[in-house]
């Protein structure tokens, strides 16, 4: 693994297993759009919070146009982070999609991938700095 900081200083590329956008961290962002868009960051939250949706119900409750909704979906399910199944109500076929992770799990596979990276990249000093920081939290 790998691991490339920008001249910006602003986004750090890991080489990890693909993820929507692990391999492209923005640490100047909050929470999980460090990692994924912040349309995909809502799709999961909503996911995560409200379980199994169609699209339309993730339109309504996220207010993110419905063909922002599909196209952003179909990358999650390709990435592995959303399921999607076939529900046929009254002869109309609707796709439902769910988390794959909790929201805990894919925290953890983040965490670490990046750890991973960085001890990869620096040995010792890496671990020394995590020591360092483990001893103020």
């Amino acid at each position: 693994m790998y691991f490339y900081l920008s001249a910006s200083f602003n986004i750090l590329y890991v080489n990890c297993k693909p993820m929507v956008k692990l391999d492209q961290i923005n640490i100047s962002n909050d929470g999980l759009t460090k990692f994924f868009s912040p349309i995909e960051a809502r799709i999961l939250k909503t996911l995560w919070t409200e379980g199994e949706m169609m699209t339309s119900e993730l339109t309504e409750k996220t207010n993110i146009p419905l063909t922002s909704i599909a196209g952003t979906l179909d990358r999650l399910v390709k990435a592995g982070y959303a399921a999607r199944r076939v529900d046929t109500v009254n002869g109309r076929v609707r796709y439902v999609y769910a988390p794959v992770y909790s929201e805990e799990e894919v925290a953890s596979e983040i965490t670490t991938k990046v750890l991973d990276s960085l001890v990869d990249a620096f040995g010792p000093l890496a671990l020394l700095n995590f020591s360092k920081y483990s001893d103020k939290k």
